[in-house]
C-alpha cells in the first residue's frame, strides 16, 4: 500500500468538464490556437495531474474544483506537439506557481506529455521562472491512444507475476495496455472474495473497484461504492493505520465534487 495510497490519490474521476476560468489561473501563452490534440480519457488526465501538480510537494493543495477544471480544460484545448501552454497560478508569497505543458514526439513515434514547473525540489521553493537545467520539479507521461501512463506504471516497469490480485487489477487499470482492461473487474472481485483480508486490504481493494467504476463511467455504481466506503471508514474509525487510505478517499470525493 504503500505506493498504491499515492496512486489512489491520483484517481481521475470526472469524464467531462464545464469550462470555467478561475480568477487565480492565467493562461500566459500568446496567440493561443485551439487544437484539441489530446485524446486520452479524462480519467487519466486527472488521475495523474491533480496529485502531481497540486498535492505533491505541497504545490497548491488549496486548489478548488474551479482551479483544477480551468487548467485541465486549457490543457485539453490548446496543447499539442506544435503548441506549448504556459500557466501562471496566483498564490500567496512573493512568487506565483508556473507550469509549462509540452508534448514531445520521439523519433519512434512515442509521445510524451511533459509538465515543467518553477518549483525546485532541493530548495523547496518557487523560482522566479522555469529553469529546465536545474532541479525544477518535472513530470512526464506516455500517451497511447486514450491512455496516459506515468513512467513507473508502464507494464515493462512491473512484474505482474509477483502481484496479488488487488495490485494486479490496479496495474491493469493504469498501464499503457488496453488488452488487459477487460480483466480488471474480475480480478478485483476475486480478491475481495478472500476471507482473510485485513480491513486495510479490503478498503484498498474497494477503492480500486471504485476507480474502475469511475473509468467505466458507471455513475450509479460510483455513488453506491462511495457510500459503502464511507460506511467502512466509519465502522473502522478507531483503526490508526487507515489514515493514508482516508486521505486517498477524501481526495476522491473532492474529485467527485469537481465533476458536478
Amino acid at each position: 500500500m504503500r505506493r498504491k495510497i499515492i496512486i489512489l490519490l491520483l484517481i481521475a474521476i470526472f469524464t467531462t468538464f464545464g469550462y470555467a476560468q478561475s480568477e487565480k489561473i492565467n493562461i500566459k501563452t500568446d496567440q493561443l490556437k485551439e487544437v484539441n490534440y489530446l485524446k486520452m480519457d479524462d480519467f487519466y488526465l486527472t488521475h495523474y495531474l491533480y496529485i502531481d501538480l497540486f498535492l505533491r510537494e505541497n504545490l497548491f493543495p488549496e486548489a478548488n474544483p474551479e482551479d483544477v477544471s480551468s487548467i485541465i480544460n486549457a490543457l485539453k484545448k490548446y496543447v499539442s506537439v506544435e503548441n506549448k501552454l504556459e500557466i501562471e497560478i496566483e498564490k500567496p508569497g512573493k512568487r506565483n506557481y508556473l507550469i509549462r505543458f509540452a508534448i514531445l514526439k520521439k523519433d519512434d513515434g512515442t509521445e510524451l506529455l511533459i509538465a515543467f514547473t518553477n518549483w525546485t525540489v532541493k530548495k523547496k521553493e518557487f523560482e522566479k521562472e522555469i529553469k529546465l537545467e536545474n532541479d525544477s520539479y518535472t513530470r512526464w507521461y506516455f500517451l497511447n491512444g486514450n491512455k496516459m501512463t506515468y513512467r513507473k506504471d508502464m507494464s515493462n516497469e512491473n512484474d505482474y507475476s509477483s502481484m496479488n490480485k488487488s495490485d494486479l487489477a490496479n496495474a491493469y487499470l493504469f498501464d499503457e495496455l488496453t488488452d488487459n482492461d477487460s480483466e480488471i473487474k474480475k480480478t478485483i472481485e476475486e480478491y475481495l472474495k478472500q476471507s482473510d483480508l485485513s480491513i486495510s486490504d479490503e478498503i484498498m481493494a474497494n477503492l480500486i473497484l471504485l476507480k474502475y467504476q469511475i473509468f467505466k463511467k458507471e455513475n450509479n455504481n460510483v455513488a453506491k461504492q462511495t457510500e459503502y466506503l464511507d460506511e467502512l471508514f466509519e465502522i473502522n474509525k478507531s483503526e490508526s493505520n487507515l489514515r493514508g487510505l482516508q486521505m486517498a478517499f477524501n481526495a476522491t470525493k473532492f474529485q467527485i465534487e469537481l465533476a458536478k
